[in-house]
């Protein structure tokens, strides 16, 4: 695992997160964060695909150029999913279930658009939820994410990748 903190410059980075902030971009609910939790009132979340099963499926793909390019994808056939995560608060912090991201080694990324008092787990490790960090781990490892107490969301940018 390796955390970077002010992984973009500030213009990228404010551009991101003004974008999946404001009230035009389109989340889309689903009633589970992962198929491994288990069903309680706060086990939801909103999600936005940009690349998914080998094609762009969104129109603000190119807003990822950053991210994409820092990376160093430069063959967009080494992608496998690109995906926002846009997590409600709640009065108490809710720690979802591990999961993976993938079923097989892959390079994967959590890239934070807000601070919150929101977390990634990965076994003993936490990594806080701080605005323009980015952890790399591999895909197919076991990690769990939390929702936030201190502002209206926690949202996060989810890359798979070869």
């Amino acid at each position: 695992m390796k955390i970077i903190d002010n992984y973009l410059d500030q213009n990228s980075f404010d551009y991101i997160s003004k974008i999946l902030g404001s009230n035009s971009f389109p989340w889309f609910y689903t009633n589970a964060k992962s198929s491994t939790d288990v069903d309680h009132v706060f086990n939801y979340q909103f999600f936005h695909r940009f690349y998914f099963d080998t094609k762009i499926t969104s129109p603000y793909f190119n807003m990822m150029t950053p991210i994409i390019a820092k990376i160093g994808i430069s063959d967009p056939n080494k992608l496998l999913r690109i995906k926002a995560n846009l997590n409600p608060p709640s009065n108490d912090l809710v720690k979802y279930a591990m999961h993976r991201d993938q079923k097989y080694s892959c390079k994967a990324a959590i890239y934070y658009v807000n601070t919150n008092n929101g977390y990634t787990t990965f076994g003993d490790k936490k990594v806080e939820s701080k605005a323009n960090r980015i952890v790399f781990f591999d895909g197919n490892e076991l990690h769990s994410g939390t929702n936030s107490t201190d502002c209206k969301n926690r949202m996060v940018i989810n890359f798979n990748y070869f």
